[in-house]
């Protein structure tokens, strides 16, 4: 990219034969001066750059070693009428050569190019920008065991769980990511933002790999998924953020679980002795949580969740409607022929309450404690108040 930027300020349009004088600034004895050569090979003279890049030298020539023109033209930075001499050499060609004339003069013997020929980068700076970004991608990779293996990251900016990192295409993204867009020609763009690149290695993921053969697109859950196809995934006494060790939670259930029915304790009682959500403890229980631990489980019966001190139904400060008002909506609703039975709009202007309450009143989903009769919703009216039936007053 950069030596492509420095044969874009050099005119290569008179052709093979002819100067090529240099585009941009020059000095008062009319040398090209081209100031990023000064980090590009250590120099600011044109035709020095022009004769170090062509031949694929990896910097700059001694100071002793000169360029010397040999069409006498200072701006000139065509390859072939470059060649390298001493300062003795530079006025032989001076006051032989050219006989002391300024130049330009036409150069009779082309200097032959070096073995490979020379290395004259031209073409869309953004294009050869963009190719020089994804070489310098790839040369942070290491490729050397072949297709089949991982291809770890081996550059220093790496995530805490392994993950190679990158400035790319103007954000922070994990390495893996950008191997898969450069291997299938896309960009980072194309790839939607709650889509990962999941790790599907052979042996079981490894977190640096950044072989495309080995990248996958998928979900959260499906990258989750293969962490526990794996084992990979940290769980009870390994999980780093766990409160509540495995032997406690196997205590826990044999104790509620062993004890006689209707004497178990309260779900909030275990919350509170553990310091976590009732709601966890209910999961603890039933095994839908904390599997690893161990010990008995079970399906807790409806009546188990309303044994916390929670307050519900009547107790809590927030219910305007009884308990026995909601029972009497549900007898009266279920009792009625289904094609006479009210909306649960009517119902939610009557009782001064909205529509979806009435509807989770009536189909058990809410106010157990008010008891009375329910149904699911399978077996049910409409949900919404788009139903045909006409509000009926009682």
């Amino acid at each position: 990219m950069r030596e492509a930027q420095f044969w874009t300020s050099v005119d290569t349009s008179p052709g093979e034969t002819e100067c090529w004088p240099f585009l941009g600034a020059l000095n008062i004895d009319g040398y090209g001066q081209y100031y990023a050569g000064r980090t590009l090979i250590g120099t600011v003279s044109a035709h020095r750059v022009a004769y170090v890049l062509a031949h694929g030298l990896a910097s700059n020539l001694p100071a002793h070693r000169l360029v010397r023109h040999l069409c006498a033209n200072p701006p000139c930075c065509n390859p072939a009428h470059l060649t390298v001499g001493s300062q003795r050499d530079n006025m032989t060609d001076r006051f032989r050569l050219h006989r002391d004339r300024p130049g330009p003069h036409a150069v009779r013997t082309l200097i032959p190019p070096p073995p490979g020929g020379r290395r004259v980068t031209s073409g869309d700076l953004k294009e050869l920008a963009r190719k020089a970004l994804e070489a310098e991608f790839w040369r942070k990779i290491d490729r050397s065991g072949g297709d089949a293996v991982c291809w770890p990251w081996m550059a220093a900016s790496r995530h805490d769980f392994g993950y190679g990192f990158v400035y790319w295409e103007g954000r922070h993204t994990q390495a893996a990511r950008v191997a898969y867009v450069l291997h299938h020609g896309l960009t980072l763009a194309c790839i939607d933002s709650d889509l990962v690149v999941r790790h599907l290695c052979p042996g079981g993921s490894n977190p640096g790999c950044c072989n495309p053969r080995h990248l996958k697109l998928g979900t959260q859950k499906q990258n989750m998924h293969d962490r526990l196809a794996q084992g990979k995934y940290d769980r009870g006494d390994d999980h780093f953020a766990t409160k509540v060790s495995n032997r406690e939670v196997r205590a826990l259930r044999e104790e509620y679980w062993n004890a006689p029915h209707g004497k178990r304790p309260k779900l909030e009682v275990l919350a509170q002795r553990h310091g976590v959500y009732w709601g966890t403890i209910h999961r603890w229980l039933r095994g839908a949580g904390r599997q690893e631990a161990g010990g008995p489980t079970g399906e807790l019966e409806p009546e188990a969740e309303a044994r916390t001190n929670h307050a519900r139904g009547e107790a809590h400060r927030m219910v305007k409607i009884s308990d026995a008002r909601v029972r009497e909506l549900r007898e009266t609703y279920w009792s009625m022929p289904t094609k006479q039975r009210p909306s649960t709009v009517s119902l939610a202007a009557r009782l001064g309450t909205d529509s979806k309450t009435v509807w989770n009143w009536l189909h058990g989903k809410s106010r157990l404690s008010a008891g009375g009769p329910t149904s699911s919703s399978e077996n049910s009216g409409q949900q919404s108040g788009k139903e045909p039936i006409p509000d009926r007053q009682s």
